[in-house]
């Protein structure tokens, strides 16, 4: 089954993050990402670029609108993510709390539902 980990993070959090802090938390998420991919349960992962600079596309009253990304920021925000092939929902929270991220934020586990290829 294939799992969404969704990396919540609040940007506050890291803005006192010194430079060896912010090397250390690379160096554990490249750990944990050779982890994934050691297991062979790595499917897709990335890093998404700054809530700011997204648009949102919606409809209002019947016309297609856009949102640009400063109305976007939020106290959380999601940062990236891992799709993940494991057995269960089990393994899915255990591969997140693994994670480095947790420390400094969340991950939200979602199962996919549905995927057309």
């Amino acid at each position: 089954m294939k799992y969404l980990l969704l990396c919540q993070i609040q940007p506050a959090s890291f803005a006192n993050v010194s430079p060896d802090a912010e090397a250390q938390m690379m160096a554990s998420m490249l750990a944990y990402n050779q982890q994934l991919i050691q297991a062979g349960v790595l499917v897709a992962a990335g890093q998404l670029a700054p809530a700011d600079t997204a648009q949102r596309v919606f409809t209002q009253k019947g016309r297609i609108k856009t949102e640009e990304g400063h109305a976007l920021t939020g106290d959380t925000q999601i940062g990236g993510y891992y799709l993940i092939d494991v057995p269960g929902e089990t393994e899915a929270t255990g591969w997140a709390a693994k994670c480095p991220l947790v420390h400094m934020g969340s991950l939200e586990v979602r199962k996919v539902a549905y995927a057309p290829i």
